[in-house]
């Protein structure tokens, strides 16, 4: 305001725009919470780049879906533990396993260098565990002549794989034959004699070659009542004839689950 000739004048400037508009200021809220949030993000990410190997396949597992089987597990039957990690067997401060996990771990990791020693063996078997102990599973087109019980040369290799882990530790060993009408004729009269039989010759080549004690080992004849999968097609009932190497400490007693396989 002004003062001319005792008179009072108003002076009116008008603005050259509306910087407000209809949105005033949130514009900044919006921007200030965009940046929180990348901000969050980011430190999100430095720390999962920060944590160590065995914690992130831990934390991993939770956001596992449970009801869907990897692409490994479906191919090659193949569970080795995924709860126990390599640093935790050498004592690593962060996991406290009690003995028995340790030493199922162990032998899971020396059947799958077994396994996959050989390429022919690798896509016919596969390890699993449960409560009770660790599974080995091979094909019979891998340790058996058609129709009999004659272990072959590659069979053999197997074998002398399976005694080394069972002087290494000590456990014990139940051998389990499984066999079906379809392997064809031979000197058995049915497939319950064929997959004793083929158990049985396991069990004796670890006894007498192996040197392995026969109180440490059982072989038992299970013919096709327990199939890995539903015998609908060749390939399904070739995949069930098998010869399984079960492993269990003696503190471990195998279930009647574990005589179902893992």
């Amino acid at each position: 305001m002004a003062k001319n000739d005792g008179k009072t004048v108003i002076i009116y400037r008008e603005s050259d725009g509306d910087h407000g508009g209809h949105h005033g200021g949130s514009w900044k809220v919006a921007y200030a919470d965009f940046v929180t949030a990348m901000m969050a993000f980011f430190l999100l990410l430095w720390l999962v780049v920060s944590l160590k190997p065995q914690t992130k396949q831990e934390l991993s597992l939770v956001f596992q879906d449970k009801n869907v089987p990897s692409k490994e597990k479906t191919q090659n039957l193949e569970k080795v533990p995924t709860f126990i990690s390599p640093d935790a067997i050498k004592g690593s401060p962060e996991f406290k396993l009690s003995q028995e996990n340790k030493l199922k771990y162990e032998i899971a990791i020396l059947i799958k260098e077994l396994i996959t020693s050989d390429q022919n063996v690798k896509n016919n078997s596969g390890v699993s565990n449960d409560s009770s102990g660790v599974l080995m599973q091979v094909n019979n087109s891998v340790m058996f002549k058609p129709g009999s019980a004659e272990i072959t040369p590659a069979a053999a290799k197997i074998m002398d794989g399976v005694a080394k882990i069972l002087r290494d530790f000590k456990i014990n060993l139940t051998v389990r034959g499984h066999a079906d009408d379809d392997e064809g004729s031979g000197p058995y009269p049915s497939k319950w004699e064929l997959s004793a039989a083929r158990a049985a010759a396991a069990v004796r080549y670890l006894s007498e070659k192996a040197g392995i004690p026969s109180t440490r080992l059982r072989a038992v004849g299970l013919a096709d009542s327990q199939p890995l999968v539903p015998p609908t097609s060749a390939e399904n009932k070739s995949r069930n004839r098998r010869i399984e190497f079960f492993y269990t400490s003696p503190d471990m007693r195998p279930s009647e689950r574990s005589q179902d396989g893992p």
